[in-house]
């Protein structure tokens, strides 16, 4: 009955239910980290400088880090099978990663480019044949007026020829504007390799050394983390790349057994538009289907007919082969990221908010799961060292001795 006994100092039962509970204190770190937030948030300027330096280091970053994971099962390959040493090894994945995106600069661009400009040129050509379409069309069903047809005509005919000069003129016309940006894709360009190559050779010792400034008591469960996202972000990175690249494939065949205008160009779009999950394919689907209908009716039945085989190709075959369910993401969530990450960042956002919810999501369950073990709000659940260590109690039954073998 003594623990019934209410305390016989009020301050005692203050203290006992306010400022010795646990959701008292976890309510005042909430609110102890919002107030620095907002610190922050008021003073943003003192942060100027250090925006400032991650724009400047943020894409030599990205690009390495995606090259990262996407060479590093090759280097591992060639120290593990080939017994290759690492330095080589590195050196030989860089020398051929370069070797291939010169040659495709130097042979795929130029052929996009005519392409573009072709594509751009051929845009009021492509409004005179969908209003030859709808005059056509009106003939039979009599929705419009001869006026309202030619008066439609000609703004459509005016707005694309003014687009269509305007994509091109207002490109050469925009280089003066763009040197900052060249120089920083130039300043991009030389670190990235320099970053690559630390990361292939100091990447397996990374979480090792970050961890260094980690309480000794929470430094293995930190270094399990890191390897959580490592294994969430690299999935998810090396599974889209390689979806996108068979996805512009299917394109550009499928486009050119049908014989679609400007098949290569429209393929290499998907590819990259693929990156968006759910949206990209259909984004890209949308030039293709004008082109097709400006064609002939069979044309776009065909552009429908590729579309809908690389459609169970990629959903029923690619993503389940070489995604699987790697990311643990229910598709509503995907889709929500999608749209939050876009508003807040832009195209940047669309095609890595999805990989950065993913290494937020593990931060926030690792860091939940501590809580639970040390919180006391979770009697079932023990901290990792008690749970190996636990020892059954008296009451619980003993598993049954194996037999004697005969």
């Amino acid at each position: 009955m003594n623990k019934w006994r209410q305390p016989e100092s009020g301050f005692s039962w203050f203290y006992q239910r306010f400022l010795n509970n646990h959701i008292t204190i976890l309510l005042l770190n909430l609110f102890l980290f919002l107030l620095v937030v907002h610190g922050l948030v008021q003073n943003a300027g003192l942060l100027d400088p250090v925006w400032r330096f991650i724009g400047i280091a943020a894409p030599a970053i990205i690009v390495a880090g995606i090259l990262f994971y996407v060479l590093d099962p090759f280097v591992h390959f060639m120290e593990r099978r080939l017994h290759i040493k690492e330095g080589l090894a590195i050196t030989i994945a860089l020398v051929l990663t370069i070797a291939i995106l010169v040659l495709i600069f130097l042979s795929l661009i130029p052929f996009l480019t005519r392409q573009t400009a072709s594509m751009i040129g051929s845009l009021p050509q492509f409004a005179n044949d969908i209003m030859h379409q709808l005059n056509q069309a009106n003939q039979q069903h009599h929705w419009l007026t001869n006026d309202n047809l030619n008066e439609i005509n000609q703004r459509v005919t005016t707005y694309f020829s003014k687009r269509g000069w305007n994509l091109l003129t207002g490109t050469l016309s925009s280089i003066g504007n763009v040197v900052t940006t060249v120089s920083d894709w130039v300043i991009t360009l030389i670190t990235a390799p320099l970053v690559l190559f630390f990361m292939l050779k100091d990447g397996s010792r990374f979480p090792q050394f970050i961890s260094r400034v980690v309480p000794t008591a929470y430094r293995d469960r930190f270094i399990v983390m890191l390897d959580q996202m490592n294994v969430k972000v690299s999935s998810y990175i090396r599974g889209q790349l390689t979806v996108a690249l068979c996805v512009l494939i299917i394109f550009t065949t499928g486009y050119s057994i049908i014989g679609l205008k400007y098949a290569l160009l429209l393929g290499v779009i998907a590819g990259p538009l693929n990156l968006i999950p759910y949206f990209g394919s259909a984004i890209a689907l949308l030039p293709a289907l004008i082109i097709g209908a400006i064609t002939s009716p069979s044309m776009l039945l065909g552009v429908v007919i590729v579309y809908l085989v690389e459609w169970v190709l990629e959903t029923q075959v690619l993503s389940p082969l070489i995604m699987g369910n790697s990311l643990e993401m229910h598709p509503i969530t995907i889709v929500f990221v999608l749209l939050a990450a876009g508003k807040m960042f832009g195209l940047t956002g669309v095609i890595l908010g999805v990989p950065g919810f993913a290494v937020l999501k593990v931060f926030v369950i690792t860091t939940f799961h501590w809580y639970q073990e040390y919180s006391a709000l979770y009697p079932d659940v023990l901290p990792d060292n008690e749970a190996l260590t636990t020892t059954p109690t008296p009451d619980a039954p003993e598993p049954p001795t194996p037999a004697p073998k005969k």
